[in-house]
């Protein structure tokens, strides 16, 4: 898969030479109402004979329009990800554009002549709520912009499922920590990616050592709690329980750690990059009285965890 870094205004000698079939929007998360609009270009690419292309663009749009908070600014799924699962979905090209106030300032002829001509489309595919930059600029004007240049096709996701699928709504139930509504969203586990760093080995002394995992700032993470996670290391994927919180039994003041506690495992991996899917909540953070209870409490997670993970095999 061909990636292609793009800053506005577009170089003057940039052109595409084969014919493509594009899918646009920034795809957060690439839930199964993002995977409906990438199959439906891909259908209208494989039935043409022509590349299956995306433009995305490198973070949120929102960041253009209005002041966020850091928490705001974080994507459920980051573009070294994104791109693995454009290409796992048969994107052979990504059209990867510098979001900026210039680049959305344009008109929507604008956008058009500057870039969907120059990237030679046969057919643009989005949702049907999928903007491009002004008022005007949605996929219903969108076949008067193209003034029969290309075809145009927009998808309905409105009742997709009989559900409301977005990323809105992922990112709402990883804040409630309801990993099983957003793997349902998704169609696939959660992921995130990180490096394991030294953290202050409690879970070691308690009898639970964990690999601390540091994640990027911009990495939108589930809420405060413990979870069922598989951990990638390699091309190896062990079975754990995850936490992710400030270590309350041990003071109030603490920063917001991700540990994860790998069963039947005894290996140093620190500066090991890994992945985490996460797959179950089991409960939220709970302050103890003392060490002997939170060591019964995870003794009762290891059960929980290892249960079902035998639910799963069975």
């Amino acid at each position: 898969m061909e990636i292609i870094k793009i800053h506005h205004p577009i170089d003057n000698n940039f052109k595409n030479n084969n014919k493509c079939v594009l899918a646009m929007g920034y795809f957060d998360g690439i839930h199964l109402g993002h995977q409906k609009v990438i199959e439906k270009a891909k259908e209208i690419a494989i039935k043409k004979n022509l590349d299956l292309a995306i433009l995305t663009y490198d973070h949120k749009p929102s960041i253009v329009y209005k002041q966020i908070s850091s928490h705001e600014r974080r994507s459920i799924t980051l573009n070294d990800y994104k791109m693995k699962l454009f290409k796992n979905l048969g994107v052979k090209k990504v059209f990867l554009v510098n979001y900026s106030f210039d680049f959305q300032n344009q008109s929507p002829i604008e956008f058009v002549n500057n870039y969907l001509i120059r990237f030679n489309v046969d057919t643009v595919v989005a949702g049907v709520d999928h903007t491009y930059g002004s008022k005007d600029a949605d996929m219903k004007n969108m076949i008067g912009y193209s003034d029969g240049r290309f075809d145009v096709c927009a998808v309905d996701l409105s009742s997709f499922n009989d559900k409301k699928i977005s990323s809105t709504a992922v990112r709402h139930n990883l804040d409630q920590g309801d990993i099983k509504t957003v793997n349902n969203l998704l169609g696939r586990p959660f992921k995130t990616l990180g490096l394991v760093v030294h953290g202050l080995a409690r879970g070691r002394e308690l009898g639970y050592p964990t690999a601390n995992i540091e994640h990027s700032e911009f990495q939108w993470l589930p809420s405060i709690g413990i979870y069922v996670v598989n951990i990638t290391i390699g091309d190896k994927t062990y079975n754990g329980m995850a936490s992710i919180g400030r270590n309350v039994t041990f003071g109030d003041k603490n920063p917001i750690t991700v540990e994860i506690n790998i069963l039947d495992f005894d290996h140093n991996i620190y500066g090991e990059n890994v992945s985490i899917d996460w797959l179950y909540r089991i409960r939220g953070e709970v302050k103890f009285d003392g060490v002997d209870t939170l060591i019964n409490q995870l003794s009762m997670d290891e059960k929980f965890t290892r249960d079902f993970f035998n639910k799963k095999r069975g």
